[in-house]
């Protein structure tokens, strides 16, 4: 949820366009599970034990975490709207988070719920906060 943070991803878009780049942001999501282990990655093939520290949320996203994720996805859609000029697109990483790749990774059993759109389709208050940015 924090890494990387706005300002790293603020210098890195700056960065690209100062070499003439435009910057695609692609597979986008965020997760909002607790990391199992210390890496980075989306190394598919990692698997940690099931730990229920690990899977907090298995019934849904608590509203308060809803709160928190809507903020890092308004976050990041402003500063991608103040480097407009310099993106072409943001693609993100699924539709809903019945479909997300988060699921069962790197943990069989776990639920996320990484993306704008819940498990039944329905916008989430991310959502709404993208779209706020863009207005």
């Amino acid at each position: 949820m924090e890494w990387p943070s706005v300002n790293q991803v603020s210098d890195t878009i700056a960065t690209f366009a100062q070499l003439g780049i435009k910057v695609n942001i692609t597979e986008l999501d965020i997760n909002v599970l607790p990391a199992p282990g210390h890496n980075d990655t989306a190394d598919v093939t990692l698997k940690y034990q099931a730990a229920a520290k690990l899977n907090p949320h298995p019934n849904g996203l608590p509203d308060a975490m809803q709160q928190t994720l809507a903020a890092r996805y308004a976050a990041l859609f402003t500063t991608f709207m103040h480097h407009r000029q310099d993106m072409e697109r943001v693609t993100f990483w699924g539709v809903t988070d019945a479909n997300s790749w988060l699921n069962d990774w790197p943990i069989r059993g776990r639920t996320n719920y990484p993306l704008l759109f819940d498990r039944a389709g329905q916008p989430k208050p991310a959502f709404v906060a993208v779209l706020a940015t863009t207005q």
